[in-house]
């Protein structure tokens, strides 16, 4: 795909501005709907509500900067070096994150931080994904998706982590 260069630089725009979504809303709308969660899914929110009791603002920034950072790196790296299959593994499952925002709200039957940019990057993803279909192979866009799928599960397990601490640390300062 001779336009592939240019399509890489969609995924660092559309994560940035699908997470300043989720950045600018989540610790709101957890407080919010907080007895909603706790009353609808009982064991699932005494797991998760406690977590996002520790993360504030700004350490949920921080982790998702730290996804970026990654992204960056790794389109920087595909771009340099004309290799896009990891890209695309990582693209997919960036796709995949933002239909599980729409099967959440449909769950949740309210609006759930970054459902709007989910539904208005859903279209775009998808026409990007039709068009690396047609360039690569079925064997290398599953296999490279379920290594993004594995990168985007361990490094989101990071992340989180590292909100507690840096949660833990601004809380010193």
């Amino acid at each position: 795909m001779s336009n592939m260069k240019a399509i890489i630089w969609f995924f660092p725009m559309l994560f940035i501005i699908h997470d300043f979504e989720e950045i600018i809303f989540i610790q709101s709308w957890i407080n919010k709907n907080r007895y909603y969660l706790s009353e609808k899914f009982p064991k699932l929110s005494k797991k998760l509500l406690p977590h996002f009791d520790n993360i504030t603002t700004a350490s949920f920034a921080f982790g998702v900067a730290e996804e970026f950072i990654l992204i960056i790196i790794i389109t920087i790296i595909s771009y340099k070096a004309n290799w896009f299959n990891l890209w695309i593994g990582l693209f997919i499952a960036f796709t995949t994150h933002l239909i599980i925002h729409c099967f959440q709200a449909l769950i949740i039957r309210k609006y759930v931080p970054a459902i709007v940019t989910s539904i208005i990057f859903l279209p775009i993803c998808i026409y990007i994904i039709k068009s690396i279909a047609k360039v690569y192979t079925s064997n290398i866009i599953i296999s490279y998706s379920v290594l993004g799928f594995i990168i985007m599960l361990v490094n989101l397990y990071i992340a989180h982590k590292c909100m507690d601490l840096f949660s833990k640390q601004l809380f010193r300062y």
